[in-house]
Order: structure tokens, then C-alpha cells, then sequence
């Protein structure tokens, strides 16, 4: 994702005064507001992050998949790229080498338990086939059991990077064919056996048939935690801001630097303008949005009214 022109937009358009369109917009559609639960009312659920880049998750839904963990879900990331192009002045094998290792800093903070890297080239994922990225996650659907994923929409509009759009119509296929018995079939030789996603939470950078407004205020320092682990990520974002600034004769003291000052209050900056101003919109601290797909309940009043012990 070019979150660098994303966050770079939202924080010139602060500093500067420039007017910035909005990056989602909730539908007409009947809006449910998602809060925590106490207790563990998901122990034993699986949840699976599947973004492209190393901080797709931590900017969109960070927030939302630490609620879960926090209520018995356990959680993997899945990242379909290498991240070789974002960096602001490294080499690309520098690039590679920094994201990855952001990438365990990122876990560990997250709470997740384990990351799968699928390594394909970043933005290049258009070169691919849907059908090797779906088959490679129905795999892993079916190895981890998941129950539950968080991706990009796959009928975002006006999304200009193919890893996102390629990202999400494997993601969108998969969890539903990673269910049948006749596809993939010699998985079952090694011991796996069909496994449906029930739950979708996904998100878009653009207009967005938004249903479901997450309340991450209990979760919003976990959110900053995760996006401050992708320091070669956040620190390109800071230095194309200073450049930007430095066209117009500005500088923003606090964030002349490159370190971890400059990084926390450019996360700081960055995510409270946007999660506060979408949670303000429905008396939230700070929220998340999502279209949600959640399973199909449709026979549940009829199993309720005829089901009988075996």
C-alpha cells in the first residue's frame, strides 16, 4: 500500500491546511457497532490477518483483530509480499531485510502467534495467477482451521494497488472453496480436511459499503504499538512528509528526526486523526470500519424448531 501518500495526505492537509477527501464512507446500509466483551466468548477461534504489506494491518485493523485476541481468539499473520519497495533511501535488498525484521517486532506486539510469508515480489502480485495465491491459502485455511479473516475488500473501489486488489480475490475465493471436498483434494492424503471461513471483516482505503464499526478505544495503544513496529515503513512515511514540507519552507520540529520520537508522534498524529474522527461519528473514542460477512444463519430457526438427538 502507498500508506506514505495516505498518511502523508491526512497530516499535509493538517499542517497545511489542504483539503483531503475521505478515505471511506459508510453506506446507507444498517450500521452495527462492535464493542468488547468481557470474558472469552471466542476461545477456540482462529483469526488470520491476510494483507499484502506488513503495515496494511497495523493501519486498518489492528485495532479490531487485538479485541479478538483479547476474547480467545488465537491469531496468524499472513503477508503475501516481500515488501521490497517501501523504504524511502535503502536498497531493495535493505528493504526486504528491514520490513522482515519489522515484521517479527510487529508480531510480537501484536499478539499474534505465528507469521506465514508467501515472498511474492511487491507490486508485482498482478503478474501472478489468483489460482497459485488461492490454492496457497486454502492450505493454510485448512492447516490453521481459520474461522474468522481480515483483508482488503475485494470489491473496493478505486484501489490503485494490484497487491491489494490480487491479495483480496484470492483471500475472498479461498474462503469459501477452502470448504469443498473436491478442491485441493490431496490435502486429505496429509491428514487436513475441508474447512469454510465463516467470518470476513473486510476493509478498503476507499468508498466502502461500510455495516460494522468496531470500538477499538480499549485496544487503540495496541494499535499504535503495531504500526510503530514497522519503523522502515513509518520512517519512509516521515521523510516524504518532511520533503513535502520542505517544497512549502515548513518543518514540524517533532518530526525532523528519523528515530523512535519522530516515529511515535508521526503514529500518534497519524491514527488519532483518523480513528477519532471515525469513532466521533458514532459516540466512539476511536473505532475501525468494516464490511463485515459473517456466516449464513439462515437455517438456524429451522434446526432450533426440528433438530433431534442422534
Amino acid at each position: 500500500m502507498e500508506r506514505r501518500d495516505l498518511f502523508k495526505g491526512a497530516l499535509a492537509a493538517s499542517l497545511l491546511g489542504a483539503p483531503q477527501l475521505q478515505a471511506q464512507t459508510a453506506s446507507g446500509a444498517d450500521i452495527v457497532i462492535e464493542r468488547a466483551v468481557s470474558g472469552m466468548p471466542h476461545q477456540g477461534k482462529v483469526l488470520a490477518l491476510i494483507t499484502p504489506h506488513l503495515d496494511d494491518g497495523p493501519f486498518f485493523a489492528s485495532g479490531t483483530v487485538a479485541k479478538l485476541l483479547q476474547e480467545g481468539y488465537t491469531g496468524y499473520f499472513i503477508r503475501t509480499s516481500n515488501d521490497e519497495k517501501d523504504s524511502f533511501d535503502l536498497t531493495l535488498g535493505e528493504t526486504v531485510l528491514g520490513n522482515e525484521r519489522d515484521a517479527r517486532a510487529f508480531l510480537q506486539v501484536s499478539g499474534l502467534k505465528q507469521m506465514f510469508d508467501l515472498g511474492y515480489r511487491n507490486h508485482r502480485m498482478d503478474d501472478l495467477t489468483r489460482t497459485e495465491i488461492r490454492a496457497r491459502l486454502i492450505f493454510l485455511f485448512r492447516l490453521l482451521k481459520v474461522d474468522t479473516i481480515f483483508s482488503y475488500d475485494p470489491w473496493g473501489h478505486y484501489e490503485e494497488n494490484p497487491d491489494h486488489y490480487v491479495t483480496a480475490q484470492a483471500v475472498e475465493a479461498a474462503c469459501w472453496m477452502s470448504g469443498g471436498h473436491l478442491d485441493m483434494p490431496e490435502h486429505f492424503a496429509a491428514g487436513l480436511k475441508p474447512h469454510s471461513v465463516s467470518e470476513k471483516y473486510y476493509f478498503a482505503r476507499g468508498p466502502q459499503l461500510v455495516n460494522r464499526v468496531v470500538d477499538i478505544g480499549p485496544t487503540f495503544e495496541t494499535k499504535l504499538a503495531c504500526l510503530r513496529a514497522c519503523r522502515t515503513m513509518v520512517t519512509h512515511m516521515i521523510k516524504d512528509l518532511n520533503a513535502a514540507l520542505v517544497e512549502r519552507k515548513l518543518r514540524v520540529p517533532a518530526l525532523s528526526g528519523v528515530g523512535s520520537a519522530a516515529i511515535d508522534e508521526y503514529t500518534k498524529v497519524a491514527l488519532e486523526a483518523r480513528d477519532r474522527a471515525a469513532g466521533r461519528k458514532f459516540g466512539l473514542d476511536y473505532s475501525e470500519a468494516f464490511h463485515y460477512i459473517g456466516p449464513d444463519r439462515s437455517m438456524d430457526e429451522y434446526i432450533a424448531s426440528h433438530a433431534v438427538p442422534i
